[in-house]
């Protein structure tokens, strides 16, 4: 292999790891324009009970979260990816977090699992072709927020009202899957 063949490696597989974050930001900001943002304009996505087009997805989960969570929050571990020409393949480890208020008290759900992704390279960008969600674990129970829901912290918030939005110099009408920045 090639400096310059090494170097594109590099390069996709940063790529690919950052489409994956802009997913799990737009997803935990509840942003439809920037989750959907990373799947091709012919893309499919396996979630469980939701299976369909990767840009419906995004409308339907988000959606529901709104409905029924009150944060969402996704963790990203390691990927190992395969890049071949302009198709690639990834796999993924997460953890989401969603926690909704209910009457007993606020309710926890984590689940632990992992993307396996097919990518395809569309004008110089890697986008997700096909998406399937791997359940390796999950847990749903009441949680006690403790003593630091209380001491100052700043609160997450979802869309443009979170502080990372201004922080990471993106505005709500100007996203893409890659650097939005005003």
């Amino acid at each position: 292999m090639t400096d310059t063949e090494r170097l594109q490696e590099l390069w996709d597989h940063h790529q690919i790891r950052q489409l994956l974050a802009v997913y799990c930001h737009g997803c935990d900001r509840t942003d439809e324009a920037e989750m959907a943002s990373v799947y091709s304009a012919r893309s499919w996505d396996d979630h469980g009970a939701n299976k369909c087009d990767g840009k419906a997805f995004a409308h339907l989960i988000l959606k529901q979260a709104r409905e029924t969570t009150r944060v969402m929050s996704h963790q990203l571990g390691q990927s190992l990816i395969r890049v071949e020409g302009s198709r690639a393949a990834a796999e993924t480890y997460f953890v989401a977090t969603m926690i909704a208020d209910t009457p007993e008290g606020e309710q926890m759900t984590q689940l632990g699992g992992r993307y396996v992704d097919t990518l395809t390279r569309d004008g110089g960008s890697w986008l997700v072709k096909e998406r399937l969600c791997v359940r390796d674990w999950s847990s749903t129970g009441l949680i006690d927020p403790g003593y630091l829901a209380r001491s100052g912290f700043i609160e997450g918030a979802r869309a443009g009202e979170d502080v990372s939005w201004a922080k990471l110099g993106l505005t709500p009408d100007r996203r893409s899957n890659a650097y939005s920045r005003s």
